[in-house]
C-alpha cells in the first residue's frame, strides 16, 4: 500500500515531511458529536511546560481521542512515540494546523495537515471508541501523488486510495 511505503521512505530518507491535507467530517447523534468535539480539544502530549502555556489547544488533538499510553510517553518520542503514532494514528505528529471549518447539529468538519500520510488508523480506532459516529476522511498529498477517502463506523473501515 502507498501509505506504508511512505513511512519507510520518510524515516530513512528525510526529516522534513510532505504534508497530507485532510478533511475529516464527524457525524451522528448531535450529543455524541458535541461530546467528541469537546474531548478532541487539547495539546500534544510531547509539549514542554512552556509550550503548553504559549500554544493554543488543537481542536483535533488525536491524543485526546486515541491517547498515547503512559509507558510510551515515559520512553519518549524518539524511542517509542514515533512508532506508536505511526501504528495507532497512521501518521506522526497528529493533526497539524487544524481548524473547525463547518459544523451544525450532528456534524463537525475539521481541516488539517498530517505528516506524510493520512490518519486512517486514527479514524479506525476512534470509530470503535465512538460507535454511534461516522468518521469520513478525505485526503490528498500532491507531492507523492496520492489521494483518497476513508470511512469508519463502528468496526467497519473502508479506505480507497489512488495514485495520481
Amino acid at each position: 500500500m502507498i501509505r506504508g511505503w511512505l513511512f519507510s521512505f520518510s524515516r530513512k530518507e528525510s526529516t522534513l515531511p510532505n504534508w497530507t491535507n485532510n478533511i475529516l467530517t464527524v457525524f451522528g447523534p448531535e450529543a455524541d458529536v458535541q461530546a467528541f468535539r469537546k474531548q478532541a480539544v487539547g495539546h500534544s502530549p510531547w509539549f514542554t511546560a512552556a509550550e503548553l502555556v504559549s500554544e493554543q489547544p488543537n481542536p483535533l488533538n488525536l491524543h485526546c481521542i486515541v491517547p498515547v499510553p503512559k509507558e510510551v510517553l515515559e520512553a519518549g518520542y524518539d524511542k517509542a512515540g514515533y512508532d506508536w503514532e505511526k501504528l495507532n494514528w497512521g501518521c506522526k505528529w497528529g493533526a497539524c494546523n487544524c481548524q473547525v471549518v463547518d459544523e451544525d447539529a450532528g456534524r463537525i468538519v475539521y481541516n488539517f495537515d498530517s505528516a506524510w500520510c493520512p490518519p486512517v488508523e486514527f479514524i479506525e480506532t476512534a470509530a470503535k471508541l465512538w460507535p454511534t459516529l461516522t468518521l469520513l476522511l478525505e485526503y490528498e498529498e500532491l507531492g507523492m501523488a496520492f489521494k483518497g477517502i476513508a470511512k469508519a463506523q463502528g468496526e467497519q473501515l473502508e479506505d480507497h486510495c489512488i495514485t495520481l
